[in-house]
């Protein structure tokens, strides 16, 4: 029996990877943000800047790209969502867990109030100090209001005081106007006698 010939066929294989890839983070375009949260484009930078400088996030951390092509981060959705919400405690703790950006340099650890606070304070010291000089310049606005209208009271006061004057004296001009007349009057009829009587004495009339 002739020995059968073998022949060995060589299969090259890709090794399989059993290790569980990690999910791809999400990403979501700023009309999706506008979308989600409900929010104008406006609020949503207003938005972002507060947690970047109140809440110390990492701007890479938060949005991605330029201009239109422009994305922002699940952290930033999040975020945004209870920032908006009032949810402050739950925010910090979200801030707190917020990896790192790569590019920036940070201390190791997780993040304290202490690191956010003093922006905090400080926009309050602005605010604080912003309403009190508008409440001065209002009240300042108020006093010279007010004045103005003092002045414009009394101006009016001496008006109606200059014009009962007026009419008082206008009245008396008037009172003597008449009597006036009354006396020329009876002057004049005292005359007029006092010329019938020479006249009749003149003419012989007993």
């Amino acid at each position: 029996m002739e020995a059968e010939s073998l022949t060995v066929i060589d299969i090259e294989c890709e090794p399989i990877d059993t290790s569980e890839s990690e999910p791809e983070e999400t990403w979501y375009s700023a009309q999706q943000m506008m979308n989600l949260l409900r929010l104008s484009k406006a609020d949503l930078q207003k938005s972002i800047s507060k947690l970047q400088s109140i809440y110390g996030l990492n701007l890479a951390t938060l949005r991605r790209g330029a201009a239109r092509a422009t994305e922002y981060s699940q952290l930033a959705l999040d975020a945004t969502k209870l920032l908006n919400a009032g949810k402050l405690t739950q925010l910090r703790q979200l801030v707190e867990k917020a990896p790192a950006a790569a590019s920036t340099p940070q201390v190791s650890g997780s993040l304290t109030i202490s690191e956010y606070t003093p922006a905090l304070d400080r926009r309050i010291a602005e605010l604080n100090q912003t309403a009190t000089s508008n409440s001065a310049s209002l009240n300042q606005n108020v006093m010279q209001l007010l004045a103005q209208i003092a002045k414009e009271n009394q101006a009016a006061q001496q008006r109606d005081a200059n014009l009962d004057n007026a009419e008082i004296n206008a009245a008396q001009n008037r009172g003597a106007a008449r009597a006036l007349a009354v006396f020329q009057a009876e002057q004049k009829a005292q005359n007029e006698v006092l010329a019938q009587l020479r006249a009749m004495q003149l003419g012989g009339n007993p």
